[in-house]
């Protein structure tokens, strides 16, 4: 299951990065009081929730989100609490409804509203019904524009699916353009194979322009040659609508036109009276040809009231004030378009463009880190780390820590700005030096600091052996590592006093909210696991403050605990509990891994640097997602379970999904949509990969989660969901470097990896597998114990392996 495993902590690491504010209000009406928000005249979308479960939370959001939207186009949104769903029909439905009036225009079923592009855009679709026209075929388009000729211009738009945020664009400049013009969507690819070339699975959306206002004949098309964006379509349709041809008078250099103000030049065919209709017909020929590229004028010298050459018969006037008209002379039209060409090569490009697009990255997570980058306040400079410099700095007695980046990785560049706030917000308490190398200038460092990859952070201080960074590339965690870091580790205490004050957490007082648990190893004199536990100590430097207390007083502080030397205590100071942990008989290196294990507590909390630590125990996952902090009854249950060794066979944890929403990502992949939290799931990773969820009918307690999991051993429980078994492959082939270098070497990569990530079922799985499918397609017997799928599913629908993730 490694590809589900690695899947699962994609969306977590993603999520680090990624935050989600609603900037709207939204309302919450109840079924007594929701009729009289539905003003005549007044559009409305409404959705109808039980008032006793939380609900949909992503769809909930999204809805917030779209409030502030369509708010801009008079449309009110709300939610409707159901109080006693039986007294209304919508309720029982839980979809969300378009209300005209007190008219209702149509049901939406949430899943079809998946974000706010999809609210935004079927609404509008609804309410711009005779504005814009669904086709299916090229038939329909061609009857369309025949109704059309004489009367309006066509926005033909293909998007791959409904509610996309390219249909979105199109629905939101119908509902400005869609008096001037008929909108026309389409999300067939053979409506656009049929009037373009392009492959319809390379793109995901083509806009066009079809001009059968001006004309009795065929209409012309004219298509964008730009992404569908908000700012492009409008652009588009603003240029398309214009006259194909002006007619100037007056000085060119005082001449104004829409094209100027949107960045596009004009060009002026210079004429007489004598020559005059020529004259048009060829800037006609030339303007369809330069169409939304630059403006064409045809400018009579007896009109423009300045003395032009005769020599002259063209001009160009560019859209910045500064250049002058420039008046030429040229043979063909030919020279003209490949005028506007070199006129707009010449406009600077713009910065970003040089280091490529993050839509075509190899990295999944790096297109998702730097599209979600953050635009952050000027900060001050830190130092960067020349040749010259970085012995100097690497040496210091005073700890200093290096990033290493290179300035086109996206990546890198995002947790720049992460370094860079901690720079800023602790520089008054840091204690730790930070400074900069840039790995595409100073390759001859990053070489001898064996940088293998980038970003990388590593600590230098005199004496000592560069410690590498391997936590969360965030703000808060690289503050909390460097703050932690400047600590011993272990801390050695000689006293019974100062071993007290150190569980207390009073030593590092000055270190809240960054320092929450303290570490203590307790050692009579002379035990060997004394100097173990040293060892183990120095791997957790910058992860938490431990320290040693070796001493004849050390088996009373053990004793007030429950536990004798050798022994570990943990002392969680947001909670004010002290847990003990005896090591006797443990071997030297099993000491490391049992510290990391109990500093993730008896209940971890799955977050994106806990996970790792998680899965090394090859156990099935037990894991309750919970809607915000996890309430102590829920808690209590759960605790008792473990403290009591009955889930010893799981790894038990919870998922707060507002603090991590990637678990709200996983869950609508397991259910299709957001079961009501809190949820309790069982996740195995073996060969069959299977998902099974707690009955939201049943209650967390212990006898349900106990007997609930004993059905599962049994057979008797129904997965929910099937893990991915399909390789984790490139992106695009020519991303596939696995294979370039097995191209290169038969013994590299992909053969070697593919020896460990074998997930081929036994026959005696498969066989079984088999029958339970045909088992499945057969009714089930009425003597079934009691059917497990959650009455949120599709009961029809067949367990199926996915790829969602």
């Amino acid at each position: 299951m490694i590809t589900s495993l690695r899947s699962f902590m994609l969306l977590l690491c993603v999520n680090s990065f990624l935050t989600i504010k609603a900037k709207h209000i939204l309302p919450e009406l109840t079924t007594d009081n929701y009729s009289d928000s539905l003003v005549p005249g007044k559009t409305s979308l409404l959705y109808f929730s039980s008032s006793g479960l939380s609900g949909n939370v992503i769809f909930l959001e999204e809805l917030q989100k779209s409030s502030s939207v369509l708010h801009d186009y008079g449309i009110s949104v709300a939610k409707v609490s159901c109080v006693q769903e039986e007294a209304l029909r919508f309720c029982a439905e839980k979809n969300a409804y378009l209300f005209r009036g007190s008219k209702l225009l149509r049901e939406f079923p949430t899943d079809t509203l998946f974000d706010v592009n999809a609210i935004v855009a079927n609404v509008l679709f609804v309410l711009l019904y005779n504005e814009v026209k669904y086709i299916t075929s090229i038939l329909e388009l061609q009857k369309l524009e025949d109704a059309m000729k004489g009367k309006k211009n066509i926005v033909f738009a293909y998007v791959r699916a409904i509610g996309t945020p390219e249909h979105r664009y199109v629905m939101e400049a119908a509902f400005v353009h869609g008096s001037a013009h008929q909108f026309v969507v389409t999300t067939e690819s053979n409506v656009l194979k049929n009037m373009s070339a392009e492959d319809p699975s390379l793109i995901p959306a083509r806009l066009a322009f079809l001009h059968c206002k001006s004309t009795n004949q065929k209409c012309r098309r004219t298509f964008s040659d730009q992404p569908l964006t908000n700012i492009h379509l409008h652009r588009f349709v603003k240029l398309m609508a214009l006259p194909i041809v002006v007619e100037a008078s007056g000085d060119p250099d005082k001449f104004s036109s829409v094209h100027l103000q949107l960045g596009l030049p004009v060009i002026f065919i210079l004429s007489q009276k004598e020559t005059y209709e020529a004259d048009m017909e060829t800037a006609e020929d030339v303007a369809w040809q330069l169409l939304g590229k630059a403006g064409l004028a045809v400018l009579l010298r007896e009109t423009s009231g300045i003395n032009i050459p005769v020599t002259y018969n063209v001009a160009v006037k560019r859209p910045d004030d500064i250049s002058p008209v420039k008046y030429l002379t040229l043979e063909e039209t030919r020279q003209i378009l490949d005028l506007v060409h070199v006129t707009n090569e010449e406009q600077p490009e713009k910065p970003e463009d040089l280091h490529g697009d993050p839509e075509v990255q190899d990295d999944e997570v790096a297109v998702n880190v730097y599209g979600s980058r953050r635009p952050g306040p000027p900060l001050p400079p830190v130092a960067s780390l020349t040749h010259d410099t970085f012995g100097m700095a690497s040496s210091s007695a005073r700890p200093t820590a290096v990033l290493f980046y290179t300035i086109w990785e996206h990546v890198s560049l995002t947790f720049l700005q992460s370094f860079l706030e901690v720079a800023e917000k602790h520089k008054e308490t840091l204690n730790v030096s930070l400074a900069l190398v840039n790995c595409a200038d100073w390759t001859d460092i990053c070489t001898e600091e064996e940088i293998t990859s980038v970003p990388s952070v590593k600590i230098y201080q005199s004496g000592q052996e560069p410690f590498l960074y391997r936590g969360i590339m965030g703000t808060d965690e690289l503050a909390q590592f460097l703050m932690l870091f400047t600590l011993q580790c272990p801390q050695r205490l000689y006293t019974m006093k100062e071993a007290e004050d150190y569980i207390s957490g009073t030593i590092h007082k000055r270190l809240l909210p960054y320092h929450t648990i303290s570490v203590l190893g307790l050692f009579a004199p002379g035990m060997d696991e004394g100097e173990d536990f040293v060892r183990a100590a120095r791997n957790l430097r910058g992860c938490a403050a431990v320290g040693i207390y070796i001493g004849e007083a050390s088996s009373v502080l053990a004793q007030q605990y429950g536990t004798f030397p050798p022994a570990v205590l943990f002392s969680r100071h947001y909670v004010q509990k002290v847990n003990a942990v005896s090591i006797h008989n443990t071997p030297a290196d099993g000491i490391l891994p049992l510290l990391r294990w109990e500093l993730l507590g008896e209940f971890p909390e799955v977050t994106v640097e806990s996970l790792p630590d998680l899965m090394k125990h090859q156990k099935p996952l037990l894991i309750l997602f919970s809607n915000g902090v996890l309430s102590p009854h829920h808690e209590k249950h759960i605790l008792s379970l473990v403290r009591g060794k009955y889930l010893k066979q799981y790894v038990t944890s919870w998922l707060n999904v507002k603090k991590t929403p990637a678990g709200l990502l996983v869950l609508k992949t397991y259910f299709s949509l957001i079961p009501p939290l809190p949820q309790l799931l069982l996740i195995t990773f073996d060969s069959l990969g299977q998902v099974f969820a707690l009955p939201v009918d049943q209650h967390l307690s212990e006898v349900t989660i106990l007997y609930w999991l004993e059905m599962i051993k049994a057979g008797e429980e129904v997965p929910v969901y099937f893990l991915s078994k399909a390789d984790w492959g490139a992106p695009l082939p020519h991303y596939d470097f696995l294979a370039m270098m097995d191209e290169e070497d038969l013994g590299l990569a992909a053969q070697k990896i593919r020896i460990h990530m074998k997930t081929g079922r036994s026959k005696k799985a498969a066989l079984a597998t088999e029958d339970e499918d045909k088992e499945e397609k057969r009714p089930r017997a009425a003597t079934s114990l009691r059917g497990t799928i959650p009455k949120f599913l599709d009961k029809g629908e067949e367990s199926v392996q996915h790829e969602e993730l």
